[in-house]
């Protein structure tokens, strides 16, 4: 059994073409940013077990390209056998697989979920000091599955949201290359404005964030691409982790 927080029916921006998304309960992280505060708690949501999920998500299909599914959260790897379970159901139903996760969890259980997949998206909270910006990370950790990451024969996606004042200086931008360099397998690495839509959710739920406390960053598509000029990362320029 398994705990959902929400399924989307169709995304394009949760992986390649168009896809379903299941929100997951559970995260450690605490991110201050986060745009999803509800599905923190692991006994909340929905109780579902992965034959009636698999039932619901073939709803779908009619309505998608090819079958697609980004498994997310909170973090997939706060529950890893039903996410599993789900992982193989789906890619023997000839369904496209990709996880989205913070990197969080023990290094066999993260490789092991990893490589059931077709796509991992990997989201880099903070490059240097992650617990800066979500203070359930484990900075060690995070590294220790990326190079796991980087000796496995699937694709990657990296994500940054991009907060000025927290984790946009030369520094951070400078780590996320050196990062996105030791991923062979790296297809895709995303910079991302940070959004400040969830504010009302965290008031809802009695939630506080150092982020509402203060004037909201701003980030101009023309921050986003100076970022992204100043990681100067592109596919063919992979190498060695060095990390």
């Amino acid at each position: 059994m398994g705990r959902i927080q929400s399924i989307q029916s169709f995304s394009t921006f949760d992986g390649p073409g168009s896809r379903c998304v299941i929100f997951l309960q559970g995260c450690p992280m605490g991110c201050i940013f986060c745009h999803n505060p509800e599905s923190w708690d692991l006994q909340s949501g929905e109780e579902l077990d992965g034959t009636t999920l698999m039932r619901r998500l073939e709803r779908c299909r009619p309505f998608l390209h090819q079958p697609g599914l980004t498994i997310s959260g909170g973090e997939p790897l706060m529950q890893p056998g039903f996410t599993l379970e789900v992982i193989r159901k789906a890619k023997t139903s000839g369904w496209h697989v990709a996880l989205d996760t913070s990197g969080w969890g023990p290094a066999e259980v993260f490789q092991r979920i990893s490589e059931a997949c077709d796509l991992v998206i990997f989201s880099i909270k903070h490059p240097l000091t992650p617990e800066k910006l979500a203070p359930g990370a484990d900075h060690q950790n995070i590294l220790t599955n990326l190079e796991t990451l980087a000796g496995l024969k699937i694709k990657v996606w990296l994500r940054y949201v991009l907060l000025p004042g927290w984790n946009a200086e030369p520094d951070c931008l400078a780590k996320i290359s050196v990062i996105a360099k030791g991923l062979p397998n790296l297809e895709r690495l995303e910079v991302l404005p940070f959004n400040s839509l969830a504010v009302d959710k965290w008031r809802e739920l009695g939630k506080d964030s150092p982020l509402w406390r203060e004037r909201l960053p701003k980030v101009s598509e023309e921050r986003i691409i100076q970022a992204e000029q100043q990681i100067g990362w592109h596919k063919s320029n992979c190498s060695s982790m060095g990390v």
